[in-house]
């Protein structure tokens, strides 16, 4: 997940974190946690973030998903 990016897109999209948190269903705490990377976010919470920012779905890949997709693979993984 890339983190930044998706603090950068909450910021411009002017929505405050703690309603995102509320939206998804998940404490504040819980949020901060998932932003920081301690935990990661689930499928649902995914989604629900898509629609209460109003994501698209490049968007969505590239925040949540690129750095699983673009890794290219190394010798210790083949």
């Amino acid at each position: 997940m890339n983190h930044q990016l998706l603090e950068s897109v909450i910021k411009d999209k002017g929505v405050k974190k703690y309603v995102i948190a509320d939206k998804i269903g998940i404490s504040r705490a819980a949020f901060y946690a998932k932003l920081a990377g301690a935990t990661e976010f689930s499928n649902s919470e995914i989604q629900a973030i898509k629609v209460t920012l109003n994501l698209s779905n490049e968007d969505l890949m590239r925040i949540f998903f690129d750095d699983e997709v673009d890794k290219k693979p190394t010798e210790e993984d083949l």
